[in-house]
């Protein structure tokens, strides 16, 4: 490999990082080697290393520290023993630890190189304690007396000076490395020195993307030269990970752990991985770093943004202090206490701490960019724009910055600015795979087609708002006026909604990365969320998706994007229960076993059920929770109080003081009311689910809920339908809400139908369909036997509600176009003939006929007109249509 400046650019595909890391993947080796592979066995010095480098501290500081009291080995004995003390945070005690052996060297030698070969170690540890001023003396004296480590030195004095705004002094130095390492012998390099010229590499990255290819060179140099250091593959790693590259930063992380398992590096580096997949994990990471390392600024500063983000503001302050005590001046710790005063509304701590760090760093765009990326966690996106576009104006390289304007530009609607903002921050930073995938999705997005109502624009895929059209814009504003009257308060209009057809499209609009779970998303007065043709069919109902978004933009304006989110996801769902039967989240075993088992968060900790899940569906019980208490809210105390909440929030009060203000009760208080509201709504069904005696016992007793389940499974498998009928009522009597696909009432519904009993089917289909939403061929089954049992009426309606789970199924308009038609309700007729026309059927002359006459017969003679010519376009002796062109001239009314 060969370093060199001012390569020539090229427009990177953000994959091509990775691909220069196949070398990275040398295994740790299970013998363990000396820096530059020579052999470790007796030598002390070598057991010491080999101690600091598996993570056995207590051995590396006592196996150094004999060494240097003796003045062997010197300087690397002394250089390892304070290591070994920083590696556990004892960083004062590391200090004294060089004083002594700077002493003991200098007493026998009568010299004062010793101090000159430990001033880079010193420096080290007086920056993780915040004394810039001596540690950069340090450095300055390490170049300046040209110890051995003179180059790491350097490496050092430039990250200093870069964070602390000297920048253009502190790019020299990197830029230095590159001679450096053009000018020295491949065999002199150590693994130490290597990791120094990637690092030193990869700041000149922001001037030169390129460049990042040369740093995983020198990285991967590093590992081969000290396979068994576990420090070059951290590197690499987190490298992978700033440039966004999860997939190749996981193994080279394991693999340092591997080597050392309580590595606070590594396990802070996975911890950051775990956040950026968006994993519970992450917490838990950050914490087992600081189990070895109590001092670990980093890890702290996680903590707390990882706090910020679930909004415990309380917690995340107490962390970012916490980083303080050990380094007063640490830059990201009072950047997030910026970022938690202007959650807090504390105008004068945010200023504070702005201060404070723009006083460290004038030119510390990270600040902003922090600032961002807090806002747009909280729903805070107008202040994410605000926010990103200072880090840019404070620094034109923070591509970072340019990239959080960008994407939340384009979530408050300002499309072609992001667009513009988004290329720009491509040009600079060619790996940022949110970047990559967002522009490709503009490129579609902008052959969507849009439909327009009063209120809403809709962005659709041209295959599918024909039919979408029919339907969305007249839920919208129904869904707006409805939410009106409730919250008393209107949104910013119009309300944008984009419906993507393909889901991997709706995660990049929503995070950048193709794989999130949700359906929607709402940015206020921007909606986005799947299409009914994004999932496969039944697997959710877009129309209560959209009245769900709606709803957050309701509770987002009302609060001025204050609210949290728990609160304003359980008012979206209890919103959707208002709006239609069976819409909304309905109670399964899960969430009551979870309930029972108190796996539950506490309203002290509502949001951990939705940002931080613990188990697996916590999320969606977190939802039906957030509506349960919503619910009882309502029930008890009048919607007044849940407005009084909203209020509270958007005058800046914090939870327990929304709680005491608008319902004159603690949080805690308020918590015990909600569990002891869902005993009672569940208390019969709680007991018929049975206890961990009944799981204990290995199959579920006979008068539980599973039991009756189980004894209807073995009833059938048996050819005995009667016994299992019997089974599934009493199941059903103990459990008549649960709506899942194994339901007693579902399963009642279909045996009933077998046995030809149409009326108890019917029943217990319209009992099921009125709690499930999405189930599409119960509600077509329901359809069937209304019609059968003479109920043109309720088929009608069991089929209107199926087209909220698939709109594009052509017999469902079909069947419906043919009822209302019968029933001569002609606008009903007209609008399911638009839809078929729009599905693209075979015969589209026959299509434009029947819309036709559906507008005739309605009254509207010009809209039937045109479709009757639409028809004869096509079929120019299309006698029929022929004979309803004259019929519509001859009468315009529309009557037969």
């Amino acid at each position: 490999m060969r370093l060199t400046r001012g390569a020539v650019r090229r427009r990177l595909d953000w994959r091509g990082l990775w691909l220069f890391a196949a070398a990275a993947a040398v295994p740790i080796p299970v013998c363990a080697q000396e820096g530059g592979g020579a052999a470790r066995g007796a030598d002390p010095l070598a057991a010491a290393l080999e101690a600091l480098q598996t993570g056995e501290y207590r051995q590396a500081v006592s196996g150094y520290r004999t060494l240097a009291r003796s003045g062997r080995e010197f300087p690397a004995s002394a250089r390892g023993w304070a290591r070994a003390l920083a590696a556990t945070g004892e960083y004062e005690s590391a200090l004294e630890a060089l004083e002594r052996a700077s002493a003991r060297v200098a007493d026998r030698a009568g010299s004062d190189d010793a101090d000159t070969e430990l001033a880079r170690t010193r420096g080290v540890l007086l920056q993780a304690l915040g004394r810039l001023d001596e540690a950069e003396a340090s450095f300055r004296g390490t170049i300046a007396g040209r110890a051995s480590d003179a180059q790491l030195a350097r490496l050092d004095l430039g990250r200093l000076l870069f964070d602390r705004g000297a920048r253009e002094e502190a790019l020299v130095l990197f830029d230095s490395f590159i001679d450096f390492y053009n000018t020295t012998a491949a065999d002199r390099l150590d693994a130490e020195h290597l990791r120094a010229v990637g690092t030193a590499v990869s700041y000149l990255g922001a001037r030169d993307p390129d460049l990042f290819h040369d740093a995983v060179r020198a990285f991967e140099e590093a590992i081969e030269a000290d396979p068994g250091d576990p420090e070059p593959r951290i590197d690499l790693g987190l490298l992978f990970l700033d440039k966004y590259d999860s997939f190749e930063a996981g193994p080279l992380i394991d693999e340092a752990l591997a080597r050392n398992p309580v590595h606070p590096r590594a396990l802070l580096a996975k911890a950051r991985r775990a956040k950026f997949e968006g994993s519970a994990a992450a917490l838990e990471l950050a914490e087992e770093s600081l189990e070895t390392n109590p001092s670990h600024t980093e890890a702290r500063v996680l903590l707390a943004r990882l706090y910020l983000e679930l909004e415990d503001v309380e917690t995340a302050e107490a962390e970012a202090r916490r980083a303080l005590e050990v380094n007063p001046v640490s830059l990201a710790a009072w950047t997030e206490l910026a970022a938690a005063a202007h959650l807090r509304g504390d105008a004068a701590a945010f200023e504070e701490a702005r201060t404070r760090v723009l006083g460290l760093d004038p030119r510390h765009a990270d600040l902003y960019v922090a600032l961002a990326q807090v806002a747009y966690r909280t729903h805070r996106y107008a202040d994410a724009v605000e926010f990103a576009r200072q880090a840019v104006s404070l620094d034109p390289l923070s591509w970072s910055g340019r990239a959080e304007l960008g994407l939340n530009q384009l979530r408050v609607g300002d499309i072609a600015g992001g667009r513009a903002t988004l290329e720009a921050s491509f040009e600079g930073d060619p790996f940022n795979v949110w970047v990559f995938n967002t522009l490709d999705l503009l490129e579609e997005l902008a052959g969507f087609e849009t439909a327009a109502s009063p209120r809403f624009v809709f962005s659709l895929h041209p295959d599918e708002a024909g039919v979408l059209s029919v339907y969305a814009t007249a839920l919208a504003e129904e869904a707006f006026d409805a939410m009106r009257a409730r919250y008393g308060f209107e949104p910013p209009t119009p309300i944008s909604v984009e419906v993507y057809d393909r889901h991997a499209d709706f995660s990049v609009r929503t995070v950048g990365l193709a794989g999130i779970g949700a359906l929607g998303v709402s940015f206020g007065s921007v909606l986005a969320m799947d299409s009914p043709g994004a999932r496969t069919g039944g697997d959710f109902n877009w129309g209560s998706t959209l009245w769900h978004e709606i709803s957050h933009a309701f509770t987002l304006g009302y609060t001025e994007h204050r609210v949290p989110r728990w609160l304003s996801e359980g008012l979206a769902v209890l919103d959707e229960r208002h709006a239609r039967e069976a819409w909304g989240s309905d109670v399964d075993p899960g969430f009551l076993a979870a309930f029972r088992e108190e796996r539950l968060p506490s309203l002290e900790r509502f949001n951990y059920g939705f940002v931080r899940p613990a188990y697996p569906g916590q999320v969606q019980h977190a939802y039906y929770m957030a509506s349960l208490l919503c619910e009882m809210l309502e029930t008890t105390r009048g919607f007044e109080a849940v407005l009084a909440m909203l209020a509270g929030y958007r005058d800046g009060l914090d939870t327990p003081e929304v709680v005491e203000r608008a319902l004159g009760t603690t949080l805690a208080d308020l918590d015990r009311e909600l569990k002891g509201y869902i005993e009672t709504r569940f208390g019969a069904v709680l007991a018929a689910l049975g206890g961990p005696a009944d799981e204990e016992a290995g199959s579920p007793a006979p008068h539980t809920f599973a039991g009756l389940m189980m004894a209807a499974a073995e009833a059938l498998r048996a050819g005995r339908p009667e016994a299992a009928i019997e089974a599934l009522s009493e199941a059903r009597v103990l459990f008549p809400e649960y709506a899942g696909p194994d339901a007693p009432t579902l399963l009642l519904g279909s045996l009933h139908r077998e046995a030809g009993d149409l009326n108890r089917a019917a029943e217990a289909y319209r009992a099921y369909t009125a709690l499930n939403e999405k189930h599409f061929d119960a509600h077509l089954a329901l359809a069937d036997l209304e019609e059968e049992l003479g109920n043109g009426a309720a088929a009608r309606e069991a089929l209107e509600r199926a087209i909220w789970i698939d709109p594009f199924h052509v017999d469902l308009h079909t069947r419906l176009a043919t009822s209302f038609e019968v029933a001569e309700r002609w606008p009903e007729a007209a609008r399911e003939r638009r839809a078929l026309l729009a599905l693209a059927p075979a015969d589209l002359a026959e299509a434009h006929y029947r819309l036709a006459l559906a507008l005739h017969r309605g009254g509207d003679a010009r809209g039937a007109r045109r479709s009757v010519l639409d028809a004869l376009e096509i079929a120019p002796n299309f006698n029929d249509a022929l004979d309803l062109l004259l019929e519509i001239r001859g009468n315009p009314g529309g009557r037969p």
